[in-house]
């Protein structure tokens, strides 16, 4: 009884329920849209640095992450024999790494020259579907050919077949200098990958550096499911315990911080919206209360305890809050399935936003489970909303009440 009572208070004075329904709901759209919007924005920027730079496991010699060293190689071979026998491996490929400085005659730049198997890499990494000119690095070519990013093109000024003069010193330590010749030029979206990272053959680079056939300093790969990352990384680290095998988690903390962070702020910015949203909720129920002190009176004159009462305010603030917070969620619920599939275009922030890794395009996301948690603290500001009007009906004295 009191919970139908409840709710034909609530529509009897139907623009004050609306226009406070409809600042819940938009109030709850627009913070569940942004949240969506961060959400979007971080999952783009850890698959981007995932798929295009680091992969999801990588292995390297234990005191190579110190030194950096080039005779800290490992054996190709012995990896292979374990990672094809290991099911939680989708793919890998293995890398060699050096410092050296890219020359033209405009221009010179420090650079990370990384040898790569191409077809390996493409199991791998996601680089060769970024090219805009020219081709993926070549299996078999007369010359030394080299992809670079199209920011790095612009700072060299080079174009395809333009040749680069690359310093760098051997596993001797004697220096070298080599020519390549632009291949490719690509444009993976983050402004810091692409100032870095140029590729070559992992077969060109390994003669320049004069290491032993099957000798490389990294290994990347991708493992078949999320779930299974960590497994697989003890896995490994069992089998090779003098190499160092580490997740993406563990190479770039600040991907895994920004997923964390993010999830705090979403709920951080919701409970802000909602807290701004309770003065307008408990002015509305004082007035209310106000309106309906004769009433209150009478009820209270008839026998119905403050406990009754107390429900009924209750009842009344929840089941407002609850349709504002239900209409905004399936709001929020469409647009953001719509976006999700349509993506959303920020080509006007596309420059700052590539200084950090991020991409210009994002496909908001939510989970699930966050509309219901969203849901519960609706009725949690509901009923936090209802305590000072409680207080004020309580306050009313029965007799005055129905002589006024």
């Amino acid at each position: 009884m009191i919970a139908s009572l409840a709710w034909r208070n609530v529509w009897r004075n139907k623009t004050r329920s609306f226009a406070v329904i409809l600042a819940l709901t938009m109030g709850l759209f627009g913070a569940l849209l942004i949240a969506s919007m961060s959400n979007g924005m971080v999952d783009k920027w850890i698959k981007n640095a995932i798929e295009n730079e680091i992969s999801e496991v990588q292995i390297h010699q234990a005191q190579y992450l110190i030194m950096e060293e080039l005779g800290l190689t490992m054996g190709e071979k012995e990896l292979a024999s374990v990672l094809k026998k290991n099911t939680n491996v989708r793919s890998y490929t293995s890398r060699i790494r050096t410092e050296a400085m890219a020359m033209t005659a405009n221009n010179s730049t420090q650079v990370s020259l990384i040898g790569i198997d191409p077809e390996e890499e493409k199991k791998v990494t996601e680089v060769h579907q970024f090219m805009i000119d020219g081709q993926y690095l070549e299996t078999k070519s007369k010359f030394k050919p080299i992809i670079i990013s199209e920011r790095l093109a612009e700072k060299l000024k080079v174009r395809l077949k333009s040749k680069i003069i690359f310093t760098l010193a051997d596993k001797t330590g004697n220096m070298a200098y080599e020519n390549f010749k632009v291949n490719g030029i690509f444009d993976t979206n983050s402004t810091m990958f692409d100032d870095r990272n140029v590729f070559v053959r992992k077969s060109d680079l390994q003669k320049i550096l004069k290491l032993e056939d099957g000798q490389v300093h990294e290994v990347a790969l991708r493992v078949t499911s999320p779930e299974i990352l960590e497994s697989t990384v003890n896995v490994l680290q069992h089998t090779f315990p003098d190499f160092k095998i580490r997740d993406w988690k563990v190479i770039n903390p600040t991907l895994s911080m920004s997923g964390s962070m993010m999830t705090l702020f979403n709920y951080i910015l919701v409970g802000i919206v909602l807290i701004a949203l309770i003065f307008g909720i408990i002015n509305t129920m004082l007035m209310v209360i106000l309106e309906r002190t004769k009433e209150i009176g009478m009820l209270r004159s008839l026998g119905m305890s403050k406990r009754k009462i107390a429900k009924m305010i209750t009842l009344e603030t929840i089941f407002l809050c609850l349709v504002g917070g239900v209409m905004g969620n399936l709001l929020a619920l469409g647009a953001i399935e719509y976006f999700g599939s349509a993506g959303m275009h920020f080509e006007s922030f596309k420059e700052g936003m590539e200084q950090f890794g991020m991409s210009a395009h994002i496909y908001p996301k939510l989970d699930y489970s966050f509309y219901a948690i969203i849901t519960l603290m609706v009725v949690f500001t509901a009923v936090l909303s209802s305590i000072f009007p409680i207080i004020r009906a309580f306050k009313l004295n029965p007799a005055l009440a129905i002589r006024d």
